[in-house]
């Protein structure tokens, strides 16, 4: 079952800047702008493909923090057939602005036709992967394969940045996310990032590693810096093992880069960019108390049942949404304590009924444990 954007539900290009996500405060003085693009904070969240779809990117924008979040990768030639899978990948509605949707091909694929498609369903940002290890992406020339000809990849990106252009008046930034090379001996992003700003590029996230690295090692932020130091204006976002809230700080001021995207660790921490956010400012970032954790994760299971299209089985309408807690309340559990009959019942849990039922009965519990600390 496709998933449309109601007209309605469409950002307006020509809106003022959006706040970063319900609920969220504006943070003074750490704002960035990518283009006419301006976002409250500098702090990304990553399109990990499989994993940041609508309910969490909503999730991680009620809670705060997040400067821009965007859409799964998109497949350019889906995109334009109108699949099915690829049009719930781009759905987005308006307590997800900005949102980024960010599109993987080579030259020969339709990237800029699908770039002023996703302008005109929702997207304040266009992105063009040139890092995706995995085969399914790499296999078809896009993602990582982008960084082994720089020229072609240079032309492919200015065809974009022409076609979003007059799509969209310049009022839409496109954007591209690199990593640092195929492998230590072909380091090209200083080199691509300097090429790419030339042809009117606005922003470059480097995620500091190789392709041959996948997502082993660890990220090297001094080569974050020599991308930092190729460019003339536009702003860097660093990628790469960010999973503390002290960690922006200390890398923006070790690399030079102006913004920070983080990936893996905000799926166990999505309160991790209001921690980060308050830390940039100064600020103390306190860690959420295991009720206030709870009551995430049932928030969640919210979200999941009111933006994950409804299947076709009519006796498990919410089987995706099922699966989806199923596969995450493991990476929530690691930041929880000792609660591993909490994981297993929701993990073993039949229906989103029986997910919310376990959580309501250890909200009751922590509460009252809450109240009886207070008055002892």
């Amino acid at each position: 079952m496709g998933v449309s954007v109601p007209e309605a539900n469409r950002p307006s290009l020509d809106a003022a800047p959006v706040a970063a996500g319900t609920g969220c405060t504006p943070v003074p003085g750490i704002s960035l702008t990518i283009g006419r693009l301006r976002l409250e904070t500098p702090l990304f969240l990553a399109p990990i493909a499989g994993h940041c779809d609508l309910p969490f990117r909503i999730l991680c924008r009620e809670l705060g923090g997040v400067g821009l979040a965007s859409t799964d990768l998109l497949n350019s030639h889906a995109i334009l057939r109108g699949s099915a899978r690829t049009l719930e990948l781009a759905a987005t509605c308006d307590a997800d602005s900005p949102c980024g949707m960010q599109l993987y091909g080579c030259g020969e694929d339709p990237l800029p036709e699908a770039a002023c498609w996703a302008i005109d369903h929702g997207a304040r940002l266009i992105d063009i992967n040139m890092g995706c290890p995995v085969d399914k992406v790499a296999k078809k020339n896009g993602g990582s394969l982008l960084l082994r000809d720089c020229g072609a990849t240079t032309l492919l990106a200015e065809r974009i940045v022409r076609a979003v252009d007059r799509h969209a008046g310049g009022r839409v930034p496109v954007t591209a996310k690199v990593r640092l090379g195929w492998d230590p001996e072909h380091m090209v992003a200083p080199d691509l990032a300097r090429r790419l700003e030339a042809i009117g590029i606005q922003a470059v996230t480097v995620h500091g590693r190789y392709t041959t690295q996948l997502f082993r090692g660890a990220a090297d932020w001094g080569a974050i810096a020599q991308v930092v130091a190729a460019v003339h204006a536009i702003p860097v976002i660093g990628n790469g093992d960010i999973s503390e809230p002290e960690h922006a700080a200390a890398r923006m001021r070790e690399s030079g880069c102006r913004g920070i995207m983080i990936g893996r660790a905000a799926l166990r921490t999505p309160w991790l960019f209001a921690q980060t956010a308050a830390a940039l400012r100064g600020g103390l970032a306190s860690e959420p108390s295991l009720l206030e954790k709870l009551n995430v994760v049932l928030r969640h299971i919210d979200l999941l049942e009111q933006h994950t299209p409804i299947g076709s089985d009519s006796t498990h309408p919410h089987r995706h949404a099922v699966e989806q807690m199923h596969k995450r309340i493991s990476w929530y559990g690691h930041t929880m304590g000792h609660v591993k009959p909490l994981k297993e019942s929701i993990r073993t849990a039949p229906d989103l009924g029986a997910m919310r039922a376990v959580l309501q009965e250890w909200i009751e519990r922590q509460s009252a444990d809450h109240k009886q600390q207070q008055r002892s």
